[in-house]
C-alpha cells in the first residue's frame, strides 16, 4: 500500500501493544493492591511492618502505586503495592504484647537448691510486676530447660503489657538487672563457653641428631 510494507508495521504495532499491555498490567496490579490496602487496612501510616523478611520500618505514606517505608536507619524504601498482595506482611504495631524469651546459662557448680531458689525468685518477680501481662494469650514461665556444653540453661519467657518499643526496652533492662541480682544473692554464677586443653609434656632428653660427617671422623 503506497509502497509501504504493511507487515513490519503491523508487527511493530503488535509488539508495542504487548509492551503497553505488560506495563499496564503492573500498573493495574499496583493500583488494585493499593486500593485493597486502604480498604482492608492491613496497615496504616505510623505502623511498624516487616515485608517478607526483607524490608522493615515505619510506614510513612501509602500511595496507589507504592508505599513508602522508612527503615530504622532512616533509609526510605519505596515498595510496589503488589508486593503486599504476593508476599507476607508482619504488622508489629497490631500485636498485643512484646515477648521476652531468654536462656540463662548457669554454671554447672550450681546446686539443686540454688537452681530452685533462682527459678522461684524470678517467677515471683515476673508474677508481681505489673509491667508484664498475665492472661490466656500471654503465658509466662521460668523453668530449667536444658543442659548445654558449659551451662545449665534456665528458660525465662514473659510478655510485656506495652507494645511501645522504648518502654519494652526499659522493662527488658530492668528484668535483666534484677535477674543478675537474684543470681548473685544466691551465690551462683553465669556460665560462659569454655574449653579445657590438656597438654602432655614430652621427655626432656632430646634425641641426638645423626651427623654422617661427625660419625666418619
Amino acid at each position: 500500500m503506497w509502497g509501504i510494507k504493511v507487515g513490519p508495521v503491523i508487527a511493530g504495532l503488535g509488539l508495542f501493544g504487548i509492551a503497553v499491555a505488560l506495563g499496564a498490567q503492573d500498573l493495574f496490579k499496583n493500583l488494585i493492591s493499593g486500593i485493597m490496602i486502604l480498604m482492608e487496612r492491613r496497615f496504616t501510616v505510623g505502623d511498624v511492618i516487616l515485608v517478607s523478611n526483607e524490608v522493615e520500618g515505619v510506614v510513612e505514606q501509602i500511595g496507589f502505586r507504592s508505599t513508602l517505608i522508612r527503615r530504622f536507619d532512616s533509609t526510605p524504601v519505596m515498595v510496589p503495592n503488589y508486593k503486599f498482595a504476593e508476599q507476607s506482611v508482619t504488622n508489629h504495631s497490631r500485636r498485643h504484647h512484646r515477648r521476652i524469651r531468654w536462656l540463662i546459662g548457669l554454671e554447672y557448680r550450681t546446686t539443686v537448691e540454688q537452681l530452685k531458689n533462682i527459678r522461684d525468685e524470678i517467677y515471683d518477680l515476673v508474677l508481681n510486676d505489673t509491667t508484664f501481662a498475665k492472661n490466656e494469650h500471654s503465658s509466662f514461665f521460668v523453668r530449667v530447660d536444658s543442659f548445654s556444653d558449659s551451662s545449665i540453661d534456665m528458660l525465662v519467657q514473659a510478655f510485656t503489657v506495652t507494645n511501645d518499643w522504648g518502654e519494652y526496652l526499659k522493662i527488658k533492662e530492668n528484668l535483666a538487672v534484677k535477674i543478675i541480682e537474684i543470681v548473685d544473692k544466691n551465690s551462683a554464677g553465669f556460665a560462659f563457653p569454655s574449653q579445657s586443653l590438656y597438654v602432655e609434656s614430652l621427655p626432656s632428653d632430646k634425641p641426638e641428631i645423626f651427623n654422617p660427617k661427625k660419625e666418619l671422623k
